[in-house]
């Protein structure tokens, strides 16, 4: 009897079953193979330009072999997996909005506070406490209208943006002469904003005396 022949599942028929972002995971279980010889596997692919990690530490691939989506939504797509509650913000919406002429090199992401962070090739994080989220929810600072599908991330809207990185100044903040914001309508938005990240102010322990006229 003469045995029969192994088939091999190419490149290609693996790569044709994966989504654009996905996981070790993922790939184990789509697949079938065992653990040490998906990451020989992958690491070959990633060797060859066929997938791409999405980060140092990030155990999220992307891929460049058939993917369907091109590499700022797949970035989108692995900062969704692995922080639900992302939202673009900082530069990257001022310069969307038209308020700056200055283009940030990495998306600019708020996500909740966390003890670790995974960090993202082309991502710069800002962590934000849960409040943050909360107050922006609840003054529909989020522009969730430009969600272009359930793999987009939501984005803050521009004067939420710009107040934001003027209370946290974490980051690049712009100068005067970087902005133009569209009108008196904009600016007075900003301003609603900021006191809104500012929280309730402390209620003071002696009365305040009425202003008279």
């Amino acid at each position: 009897m003469k045995a029969l022949p192994v088939q091999r599942t190419s490149v290609i028929e693996h790569l044709q079953a994966m989504p654009d972002v996905f996981d070790l995971g993922l790939f184990l279980l789509t697949t079938g193979v065992s653990r040490g010889s998906a990451k020989v596997m992958i690491s070959r692919w990633a060797s060859k330009g066929y997938v791409e990690l999405a980060g140092p530490k990030a155990g999220l691939y992307l891929k460049r072999l058939g993917a369907t989506m091109d590499r700022s939504q797949q970035i989108e797509a692995a900062v969704l997996h692995l922080y639900p509650s992302a939202t673009i913000c900082g530069a990257t919406i001022l310069h969307q909005a038209g308020w700056t002429t200055q283009i940030p090199r990495e998306l600019h992401v708020a996500i909740e506070e966390r003890p670790s962070v995974t960090q993202l090739t082309g991502v710069t994080l800002f962590q934000r406490p849960l409040s943050w989220f909360r107050t922006v929810h609840d003054h529909k600072g989020f522009d969730v209208d430009d969600r272009a599908s359930l793999l987009s991330l939501r984005m803050l809207q521009p004067h939420w943006a710009l107040a934001d990185m003027m209370k946290h100044r974490d980051g690049w903040v712009p100068d005067e002469d970087d902005l133009d914001i569209p009108d008196q309508k904009a600016e007075n938005a900003v301003e609603l904003a900021k006191q809104a990240l500012m929280g309730p102010l402390p209620v003071s322990k002696t009365r305040a005396r009425p202003r008279m006229r």
